[in-house]
């Protein structure tokens, strides 16, 4: 009779991979600037390059063991899916200009139905938008890919969010929960199903503190603006409470989003595959300040660069404004000039949001996530299909794509 030979000592730790980051934030940067200034003499549409660019850089730097990411969108596919949207969107707008004419009276009302429309549409797209970008982004040469459709995520989306409103936002950690396990139960990398393993309450209790500090936060302004009504009657009491409550927004938003985005990234599974995070809030604060400041230098500057211009131009077109007459005409150029100026504005104040918030969020958060098990995905085979391109219009279109 023999005995079976029992293996000797514990068994072998699970390898642990830590992903990193290789791109450079001068070539981001980069790509924002010229891929923005082309943005003005094609009236917007070379963003469709600009954001396959920018998502080309950042899934190719992306690296777990030394092996990168790779994103296949195209442009082409971007800017398809945009005109499929405008199709989709374009009678909407032009049913909705129609009835403001006929009932002019309730103008109000009428817009009504197009908003809940576009509501139920945002959700939709932005489940086909998730689903697009995953089947666009390849690791060893496996696709990932998703299943499920984009309206009965729409429909848990809305439910969920009568449910907030009913518990004054308390329901919002069961809603990200839920609304991410969905998500995930539909995403494959080959042939190896995801998962999400976090729950409403774990993450209840990391942020139910900041929930309770932005409620007293609320109702103290609430009663600090009834208290200037009284004192002094006026726009001001409104004017205080908006400033205050941008404070505490810039305040707790950032320690939110910590805590969140770590939840969803220590929550996320593939078979035996596992993540764990390092993100701490005093990143999130870092990438804050230096937007709030940044914005504030450039506005600063594209002030006083303004003024400077447009000083010396009134000194060099005074006397021939006055010698020819052509008023009409400075009037014109002056508008295109205001035009042109505030157009630049707003794609500066984009860069530095993009820069800031998108490129240092997704590197703060890829350095900080290491990957277990890593070996496991080595028996995945390739599956799925390339995604539609609709939720990315839909996305562009209702203006609410991040851009990455």
């Amino acid at each position: 009779m023999t005995l079976p030979l029992l293996a000797d000592g514990p068994a072998p730790a699970p390898s642990r991979s830590p992903m990193a980051f290789s791109g450079r934030g001068r070539e981001f940067m980069n790509l924002l600037i010229a891929g923005s200034l082309f943005q003005i003499p094609t009236f917007g549409f070379y963003r469709f390059w600009l954001i396959t660019r920018l998502r080309r850089h950042l899934w190719a730097h992306t690296e777990i063991a030394g092996e990168a990411f790779e994103y296949t969108g195209t442009a082409r596919e971007l800017l398809i899916g945009f005109l499929i949207a405008l199709a989709i969107l374009g009678p909407l707008y032009i049913a909705y200009a129609i009835l403001g004419i006929l009932l002019e009276e309730t103008y109000a009302f009428a817009s009504v139905p197009l908003v809940v429309i576009m509501y139920v549409l945002a959700h939709f797209g932005s489940y086909r938008a998730r689903k697009y970008r995953a089947s666009r982004t390849v690791f060893r040469g496996i696709r990932f890919w998703m299943t499920g459709s984009g309206w009965p995520y729409a429909t848990w989306a809305i439910l969920w969010d009568v449910a907030m409103v009913l518990t004054l936002g308390l329901a919002l950690p069961w809603a990200l929960a839920s609304l991410e396990r969905y998500r995930m139960r539909n995403t494959y990398f080959g042939s190896i199903r995801g998962d999400f393993a976090g729950t409403g309450w774990g993450l209840f209790k990391r942020v139910w503190w900041i929930w309770l500090v932005g409620f007293a936060g609320l109702l103290g302004l609430a009663l600090l603006v009834v208290v200037l009504t009284f004192l002094s009657p006026g726009r001001r009491a409104l004017e205080a409470m908006a400033v205050l409550l941008t404070l505490l927004g810039m305040a707790l938003f950032p320690l939110a989003l910590a805590i969140v985005t770590r939840w969803r990234v220590e929550g996320l599974r593939f078979g035996d595959v596992t993540t764990a995070s390092r993100l701490r809030a005093r990143t999130c604060y870092g990438l804050f300040v230096k937007l709030v400041f940044s914005a504030l230098g450039f506005l600063l500057a594209f002030v006083i660069t303004v003024g400077l211009v447009g000083f010396l131009a009134a000194r060099v077109v005074k006397d021939v404004v006055m010698a020819s007459g052509a008023l009409s005409w400075l009037s014109v150029g002056v508008g295109l000039v205001v035009a042109v100026g505030y157009l630049v504005a707003l794609l500066g104040l984009g860069i530095l949001q993009r820069y800031f918030l998108g490129r240092g969020l997704w590197v703060a958060v890829v350095a900080s996530t290491t990957i277990t098990n890593l070996e496991s995905i080595d028996r995945a085979v390739a599956a799925g299909q390339p995604a539609g391109v609709l939720g990315e219009g839909l996305a562009d279109a209702l203006d609410f794509n991040v851009g990455l």
